[in-house]
């Protein structure tokens, strides 16, 4: 038996000396942008976190680190290829051909916020045409309004786009007048509003200052890869592969379904309207 164990051992020791270490991976996360990705302190935390580490722990080939950094500069560092990849982006190929996309991860629901105050005087017309004059606020670094006729209206003056730096700037705005209407994720305005509400931001314990306006799209969140400076990355092909065939497992198995319902925080506000 001594004989057979030495032996056993003689032929796992070249093995485990061939065997390569895993490779080292920094992935970019937006770090302003809860539930779905934001920072504590300088770890990275939210939805497409918990996510993306359930599929990277079935990638042992790769050790991958997550690091939060602001989302314009995440998205200008995978533009000069000095970074491997950032998530969350939305699929825009046109405005952003230096970048990959993995496959969908999780579709988020753009939405309109308004002061409740202002919602009643609204014409009797449909997205966007009742919002002429309005001051509408979006996060920096974010192009989501994809819908033509807001493009024309903007291009026209008809509209006023704000950009201002995240969920809790822009809401802040909202409440106290200095924006009309806010879009951007359901899921990520209503945490934000529930965290400020517990802050005390708001007066008195209601939300009824604010009304949840019509559903705009729905946007699918992806890991985004640099086109650029390729040599740096030599594992990326085999690493979009892997990736993409794991997160069609997840879904398939039920598991993003069952990770978002963790982030679901809130009832829904008072609705203006259904739809767009």
């Amino acid at each position: 038996m001594r004989i057979f164990l030495v032996g056993l051992l003689a032929c796992a020791l070249p093995v485990m000396s061939w065997a390569s270490p895993p490779i080292e991976v920094t992935i970019l996360c937006d770090a302003g942008y809860p539930p779905y990705s934001y920072a504590e302190g300088d770890q990275a935390r939210g939805l497409y976190h918990d996510i993306l580490r359930a599929a990277f722990a079935r990638m042992p080939e790769y050790r991958v680190h997550i690091r939060p950094v602001p989302w314009a500069r995440g998205l200008a560092e995978l533009a000069k290829g000095r970074a491997f990849a950032l998530y969350p982006p939305y699929f825009r190929p046109g405005e952003r051909p230096w970048m990959d996309y993995s496959r969908p991860i999780l579709q988020e629901k753009l939405v309109v916020f308004m002061r409740a105050e202002l919602a009643r005087t609204l014409p009797d017309e449909r997205f966007p045409h009742a919002y002429g004059g309005l001051r509408i606020g979006q996060n920096r670094g974010f192009i989501n309004i994809v819908d033509q006729n807001y493009q024309l209206m903007l291009a026209r003056g008809e509209l006023h786009q704000l950009y201002v730096k995240d969920n809790r700037t822009s809401l802040a705005m909202l409440y106290r007048g200095r924006l009309d209407a806010y879009i951007n994720d359901r899921r990520s305005v209503l945490w934000e509003l529930e965290r400020m509400q517990r802050d005390g931001v708001f007066r008195g314990s209601s939300l009824d200052w604010v009304v949840e306006g019509p559903w705009l799209s729905g946007e699918e969140g992806h890991l985004g890869y640099t086109r650029v400076n390729a040599a740096a990355y030599p594992y990326k092909k085999d690493f979009m592969k892997r990736l993409d065939a794991i997160l069609a497992d997840l879904e398939r198995e039920g598991s993003i379904v069952r990770l978002a319902k963790r982030y679901d925080l809130m009832n829904p506000l008072v609705s203006q309207t259904e739809g767009i």
